[in-house]
């Protein structure tokens, strides 16, 4: 078992590999009382097509979450919870675009939750009659969703800014993607994905590692896996342009809503680290847009907003930066937004101030079983491995490196999608 020192804050993440091929991360901390387990799946909803033996196969829109919800069945007439309940635990599910996870908070027997998490995530259980119960319930789900205005506003952001790219799509799937869904797709998906080596288990609490590892190789043991299919994804070449300007939406809403979006090729940015990219451009966000910054504070004060948040987005091909706003006068804040974006600045003390603050985050992030948990899963979904140097990376940011970066974000591809009252 390796461990990976978290330099700066001393903090380590035992690191071990089970005799099937699943990846296990454990962070101990003998003050907890409480513990967090993750069973991640890198299977999301933009894996829709993909490479099996060079077949290619194709699955609908929503097939992720649709096998998250499922996945709860362990038999005919019992489901996961049944399992947990007795043990005082709290589990839950959750689908991104990138991955899925299975999760259990408890506070005792931990060796029984995590076995509990193995067998029935990693036991299939599926039937027609389950897939056609379960569609009535994820069809209900979805038309929810689209009473949730926020959900909507971003829905039809990522179709404006994206032309190929699955991002395009809910993670959900329409109802008309969810009809399509039989017993075939899912038995390919979870005979494609569900596998260890294509997993990855996150353990934090006050547990013990060594007894953590031989857990998990003498439960996965008992279990028979097929030899891995090492899917591959088909490559999607998508537009440098965005795929409209501009769109207005009329909505139930009592206050107007905006995003403000751009759309840059991450090639222009080729000189900095991925996880350096990300936190420059968060400094640079909050920084403009934040609760501390001028922008902000004089938008509130002119009551031009009532809520304003940014968000960026590092993939392999582009950068997506995201400004989100509610507003009386949506059309004046969106204007002021647009403008403050042709013109970004920071000067070295907000620079110092906000990598300062950044590192007392993490390291309060420590303090945490979720919060550490969250920090891995994001660690290897975004960037492949545990960043064991975030600490240095953060000290290492110079305000030249800052000021290169905003040189190469522009309002060339911009989106700018509108939530306005609808006549009554």
């Amino acid at each position: 078992m390796e461990k990976i020192k978290i330099k700066g804050i001393d903090e380590e993440i035992y690191y071990t590999v089970s005799n099937e091929g699943l990846p296990i991360y454990i962070w101990q901390n003998e003050y907890a009382k409480s513990f967090y387990l993750s069973l991640n799946v890198k299977f999301g909803s933009i894996h829709t097509e993909f490479k099996v033996n060079n077949k290619l196969e194709k699955v609908p829109n929503g097939i992720a979450h649709f096998m998250e919800h499922i996945k709860f069945n362990i038999s005919k007439n019992q489901t996961a919870n049944d399992l947990f309940e007795p043990l005082g635990s709290d589990i839950n599910a959750f689908t991104t675009y990138k991955y899925t996870s299975y999760l259990v908070f408890g506070t005792n027997k931990i060796k029984d939750n995590l076995n509990n998490l193995l067998d029935y995530v990693f036991e299939p259980f599926f039937t027609k009659e389950i897939i056609k119960k379960e569609k009535g319930i994820i069809a209900s789900e979805i038309k929810m969703g689209k009473d949730q205005p926020f959900n909507n506003l971003h829905n039809e952001f990522n179709k404006c800014i994206y032309h190929k790219e699955k991002y395009k799509y809910l993670i959900s799937g329409e109802i008309e993607d969810i009809k399509n869904i039989n017993l075939k797709d899912i038995k390919l998906v979870y005979e494609t994905f569900y596998h260890p080596k294509n997993m990855f288990l996150i353990v934090t609490g006050n547990v013990e590692p060594y007894e953590i590892e031989k857990l998990v190789n003498d439960n996965l043991a008992k279990k028979k896996f097929k030899e891995y299919k090492e899917p591959i994804r088909e490559e999607i070449r998508e537009p440098r342009r965005v795929v409209k300007n501009n769109l207005t939406i009329k909505a139930k809403v009592e206050v107007d809503k905006a995003k403000i979006g751009l759309k840059i090729e991450r090639k222009v940015f080729k000189k900095i680290s991925p996880v350096k990219l990300n936190i420059i451009l968060s400094i640079i966000l909050a920084s403009n847009f934040g609760d501390t910054s001028d922008l902000k504070e004089e938008m509130l004060k002119d009551e031009l907003i009532t809520f304003m948040n940014t968000a960026r987005y590092v993939d392999d091909n582009y950068v997506i930066i995201d400004i989100t706003i509610e507003s009386k006068y949506v059309d004046e804040a969106v204007k002021r937004i647009v403008q403050a974006l042709n013109n970004l600045e920071i000067n070295e003390e907000d620079l110092r101030r906000k990598i300062n603050s950044s590192i007392a985050t993490l390291v309060l992030n420590y303090e945490d079983v979720e919060s550490v948990n969250n920090l891995i899963q994001n660690y290897i979904i975004y960037y492949g491995d545990i960043v064991p140097d975030l600490k240095d990376i953060y000290e290492d940011i110079t305000i030249e490196e800052v000021r290169d970066v905003i040189k190469e974000i522009n309002t060339k591809e911009l989106v700018v999608v509108k939530m306005v009252k609808e006549d009554n």
